[in-house]
């Protein structure tokens, strides 16, 4: 009896286990996408400036301009000065073939946004070919 409660705990970690590995990206379901926001301006960005890189869906005309985020990566600017190195990991899987995607950046102070890129840079997937961009930003 002592020997099937063992084996039936057993069993039920295993199944707990590979339930919660199944939400979990793998390394091969891992992309990344890096390179530099920058701009022409010459302000200083202070150490409280936000840098917020995207990778959203292209809406279309039936979602009414709603674009969903693939990934997003915010960080402080804590003293570096454009241009400024990023990194944008996103899960693969989330991917659709046959659509478009693009990539938003902008730079905050106090939730008030400075700089953005216009217009925003837009990729293709299948894979996703494009793993480094520098993106140009202007003033708000």
């Amino acid at each position: 009896m002592k020997n099937s409660f063992a084996w039936f705990g057993v069993l039920i970690v295993a199944l707990v286990i590979t339930a919660c590995t199944n939400f979990m990206p793998t390394d091969s379901d891992v992309g990344t996408l890096s390179g530099t926001v920058s701009y022409r301006e010459r302000v200083v960005l202070p150490n409280n400036a936000r840098i917020i890189v995207s990778l959203v869906e292209q809406s279309t005309q039936a979602d009414h301009g709603a674009s969903k985020v693939i990934s997003q990566h915010s960080f402080l600017a804590e003293g570096e000065q454009p241009p400024v190195a990023f990194t944008l990991n996103y899960v693969k899987s989330k991917l659709k073939p046959d659509t478009l995607y693009r990539v938003i950046a902008k730079i905050e102070i106090n939730d008030e946004v400075l700089f953005s890129n216009q217009p925003t840079v837009d990729l293709s997937i299948e894979p996703l070919k494009t793993t480094h961009l520098d993106i140009p930003l202007v003033k708000v």
